[in-house]
C-alpha cells in the first residue's frame, strides 16, 4: 500500500464539528453523544472560540484520534468560527452542532443514508426534542415546536418546495441536520445574517441545485436554557433577519407583496426600532422605520415615527406600557 491509499484511507465519512464557547459542561454531553454513535466513522472537531483550558483537558482527556480541538487565540464570534470549523472538515458530509445540544446515537447512521443512496441530496434534516437545562425532555414543548414548524404532517423524502421549507422554518436547528460538503458555498455565509446564520443556510441549500431530504424522526436534542437577552443581542437578531428578507426581495426570491414578507418585515422593523429607541439610539430606529416599515405599513409607520421622536424617556414608557398590554391580552 503506498503513501497516497494510506492518506485515503485516514479521510473520514463525515465530520462533525461542534462550536464550542466555555460551557464544558453542556460539551461533555455533547461529545459523548457524538462519540457514541452507532456509525464510526468520523472526525469529531471542537472548534472553540473561547480559547479555554478547560475544554482543551476534556478533549486531550479522551484520548480518541478522532477529536481535533481547534482553539481560536482571538474571539471570532459564532459566525466565523463555524465557518472556520466547516472549512476544517475533510469528510464527504458535515454536520455543525451547537454545544448545548446533544444528539441520539444513531443520528449519522440515519441521516447520512439517504445521501448515500443518491448522489443529488444535498441536505438531510430531521426533527428534534426540546430539553430542559438538565437535559431532560418536555413532551409537551416538543410537540408544540414540531406543530410550529409544520413537521407534524410532514412525510419522510424529499421536499418539493425547497424555498417555501426555508422561508416557513421547516429545515430546523444545525444540529438537526447533516450535509454534502460541497452542496453550498460556506463563503456565502455572511456575517451580516449574524444570529440567523443557521436560516441563511436553510437558504443557501434551498437555492441550490441539489435536494432537500426529511428524516421523520427525533434524533437531535434541542436544550432550553437560562440565557441573558439583551437588547444588543436582539438588535442583531432583528437586524439579521432584515438583511436577509431586503436581500430575498432586491435579488428576486421573494415579492414585497407576499404575505410572509409583510408579516415579517413589520415585525422585525418595529422590533428593531424598540431596542434602539430603548438603548437611545433614536436616529437608527427614524431610519429603520423609514427605509423599511414606511414602504409597507404607512399607518404604523406614522405611529412609530411620533413615538420615536417624543423625548426618550417618554417613548421608552409608551414602548414598555404597549408590550405590557400585549403580553396582558395573550395571557
Amino acid at each position: 500500500m503506498n503513501r497516497e491509499e494510506t492518506q485515503s484511507e485516514k479521510i473520514p465519512l463525515v465530520s462533525i464539528v461542534v462550536m464550542a464557547y466555555q460551557r464544558v459542561d453542556y460539551l461533555k454531553v455533547t461529545m459523548n453523544s457524538i462519540l457514541s454513535q452507532t456509525m464510526k466513522d468520523f472526525e469529531l472537531i471542537i472548534a472553540d472560540d473561547s480559547d479555554s483550558a478547560k475544554i482543551r483537558e476534556l478533549c486531550e482527556n479522551y484520548n480518541d484520534p478522532r477529536i481535533q480541538y481547534k482553539p481560536n487565540k482571538i474571539n471570532l464570534g459564532m459566525i466565523q468560527n463555524a465557518k472556520n470549523g466547516m472549512r476544517m472538515a475533510r469528510g464527504k458530509y458535515i454536520a455543525n452542532i451547537h454545544d448545548d445540544d446533544f444528539v441520539d446515537q444513531y443520528f449519522i447512521e440515519k441521516m447520512i443514508q439517504p445521501m448515500e443512496q443518491d448522489d443529488n441530496i444535498g441536505l438531510v434534516f430531521c426533527d428534534h426534542k426540546i430539553v430542559n437545562a438538565e437535559g431532560y425532555e418536555d413532551p409537551v414543548e416538543t410537540g408544540k415546536n414540531t406543530r410550529k414548524w409544520g413537521r407534524e404532517n410532514l412525510n419522510e423524502g424529499c421536499i418539493d418546495d425547497k424555498f417555501g421549507a426555508f422561508i416557513n422554518g421547516v429545515i430546523p436547528i444545525p444540529s438537526a441536520r447533516l450535509f454534502r460538503r460541497n452542496s453550498i458555498d460556506i463563503d456565502e455565509i455572511y456575517e451580516e445574517t449574524s444570529l440567523f446564520y443557521d436560516w441563511w443556510m436553510s437558504f443557501l441549500h434551498a437555492k441550490s441545485t441539489y435536494k432537500i431530504y426529511y428524516v421523520n424522526e427525533r434524533l437531535t436534542y434541542y436544550r432550553v436554557h437560562e440565557n441573558s437577552t439583551t437588547s444588543a443581542s436582539d438588535i442583531r437578531a432583528t437586524s439579521a433577519n432584515l438583511y436577509i428578507y431586503n436581500y430575498l426581495e432586491k435579488n428576486n426570491y421573494i415579492n414585497k407583496k407576499e404575505p410572509v414578507y409583510k408579516k415579517n418585515i413589520t415585525h422585525s422593523s418595529i422590533r428593531l426600532a424598540n431596542n434602539f429607541l430603548i438603548s437611545k439610539k433614536k436616529n437608527e430606529a427614524i431610519e429603520i422605520l423609514i427605509k423599511n416599515l414606511k414602504p409597507i405599513n404607512k399607518a404604523l409607520f406614522i405611529t412609530m415615527y411620533c413615538i420615536s421622536i417624543l423625548p426618550s424617556p417618554l417613548s421608552v414608557y409608551l414602548l414598555k406600557k404597549a408590550k405590557r398590554l400585549k403580553q396582558t391580552k395573550i395571557n
